[in-house]
C-alpha cells in the first residue's frame, strides 16, 4: 500500500470513528427519551443486548441501539442490526464504493429510466441538463422545462440527506437563485394523494421502502414506514417528521406512530389524523416499482427508497439511498427486518474493518 492510499485509508477510518461516536450519542439520547416516558429497560434485557453485541456482532459498543430497539419492542430480539454496526461494518462490506452512487442525483434517470422517476432537470457544475442529460442552452428554456404544468418545484442538492439541501421554489424564486445552485436535481412538487394530504397538507408525505438483494439474487422488500411533515414544514425533514410503521404486506398503518423523540402517538399532532384503519394508497404498485428498479442495479445490495403517491394514484420515486439508508426505525418498530442475509456475521468473520466507538 503506497503512502497516498495509507493516508486516504486513515482519513476514512477517522471519519467513520467520528460518525460512529455521534451515532452512539444519538442512541443514548433516544433511549433517554423513551425511558423517561415508559420507564427503564430491565437489567436482564441490557445483559441480553450486551451479550449479543459482544458475542455475535463482535463488540459491546453495538449495544446502545439494541437498548433502543428493546425499549420500543418491550423485549430483546436476536437478529437485530444496530445502526452503528450497519454503518461501520455492514455497509463497507456489502456496498463498498457503490454506496456513493445515489449521491450524484443526475445519474438517477440514466440508471432507472423515466418511468416512476419525476426528475425534470439537473444542475451539474453550473450547467443545466434535462432529465435525459441533454444540455439546455438557456436558463429561460430550462425554467420552462422544469415548470411545465406545475407552479412549484423541489430542488435537492447532491449528497444531501435528512431533508437538508432541499428548497421548494416557485418560478420567480427559482430564476432568482438558479445561477448559484449547487449540483442537484429539480422535481415537480407532487400533488399528493388525498390520504396523505389529510395527514399533512403542506408537505408531501413519503413512503420509505427498504429493498435488498436476497442470497438467491431475488429482490425483496424488507421494511416499510411512512414519514409525514409538521404544519410548519414545506417538506418532510428528519428533524421534525412523524413516522408511522406499516404492515409490510398490505401497507396498512400501525395504530401507533412516533415523534422524532421516539414517543408514541396515535394521531398526527397537528391534523389529528388517526393512524389506525388507514393504509398507503396503491401500495402494491409502490412495492412493484421498487422491486423493478432495484433489479436494474443489483450491484447495490440494500437500498432505501422514498416514494409518494399522487392524487391520481400514480407512484413517484423521489429519492433513492444507496449508502447509509435508515434501518433503525424499522428495526425498532418491526424488526428484525434483515434476518437470513448474514449481516450479523460480518463483524466476527472479518467481512469489514470494525470501527467502534
Amino acid at each position: 500500500m503506497n503512502l497516498v492510499s495509507t493516508i486516504e485509508r486513515a482519513e476514512s477510518d477517522l471519519r467513520m470513528r467520528i460518525r460512529s461516536r455521534m451515532n452512539c450519542r444519538t442512541a443514548a439520547n433516544a433511549l433517554k427519551s423513551i425511558e423517561a416516558a415508559n420507564g427503564p429497560i430491565s437489567r436482564h434485557i441490557r445483559t441480553q443486548a450486551n451479550d449479543y453485541a459482544a458475542d455475535v456482532l463482535g463488540s459491546k459498543s453495538y449495544a446502545p441501539w439494541l437498548y433502543v430497539y428493546s425499549a420500543i419492542a418491550g423485549e430483546f430480539r436476536e437478529g437485530w442490526i444496530p445502526d452503528n454496526y450497519y454503518l461501520s461494518v455492514v455497509l463497507p462490506a456489502i456496498k463498498g464504493r457503490y454506496a456513493e452512487l445515489a449521491q450524484s442525483r443526475s445519474l438517477t434517470a440514466r440508471i432507472f429510466g423515466n418511468e416512476g422517476i419525476p426528475d425534470r432537470g439537473y444542475v451539474v457544475k453550473g450547467r443545466l441538463f434535462s432529465a435525459s442529460l441533454e444540455s439546455v442552452a438557456s436558463l429561460e428554456e430550462f425554467t420552462g422545462l422544469v415548470f411545465a404544468g406545475v407552479e412549484r418545484v423541489a430542488f435537492k442538492a447532491d449528497a444531501s440527506s435528512r431533508g437538508r439541501g432541499v428548497q421548494i421554489l416557485d418560478r420567480n424564486g427559482f430564476t432568482q437563485i438558479a445561477v448559484g445552485l449547487p449540483d442537484g436535481v429539480i422535481q415537480p412538487f407532487i400533488d399528493q394523494h388525498e390520504t396523505f394530504a389529510q395527514v399533512a397538507s403542506r408537505s408531501v408525505g413519503t413512503l420509505r421502502l427498504t429493498s435488498v438483494v436476497e442470497p438467491d439474487g431475488q429482490i425483496a422488500i424488507r421494511a416499510a414506514y411512512m414519514r409525514f411533515g409538521r404544519d410548519t414544514d414545506d417538506y418532510v425533514a428528519s428533524a421534525s417528521n412523524v413516522r408511522v410503521p406499516l404492515n409490510l404486506a398490505t401497507g396498512s398503518f400501525n395504530p401507533l406512530g412516533y415523534t422524532v423523540d421516539w414517543l408514541e402517538i396515535d394521531r398526527h399532532p397537528d391534523s389529528g389524523f388517526v393512524f389506525a384503519g388507514n393504509e398507503v394508497p396503491n401500495y402494491a404498485e409502490c412495492r412493484q416499482t421498487v422491486e423493478r428498479l432495484h433489479r436494474l442495479i443489483p450491484l447495490v445490495p440494500s437500498i432505501g427508497w422514498d416514494l409518494t403517491v399522487a392524487r391520481d394514484g400514480s407512484v413517484h420515486v423521489l429519492e433513492w439511498n444507496s449508502g447509509h439508508n435508515d434501518i433503525k426505525f424499522s428495526e425498532a418498530t418491526s424488526g428484525p427486518c434483515f434476518s437470513g442475509l448474514g449481516w450479523e456475521l460480518l463483524g466476527r468473520n472479518g467481512g469489514a474493518s470494525q470501527i467502534t466507538a
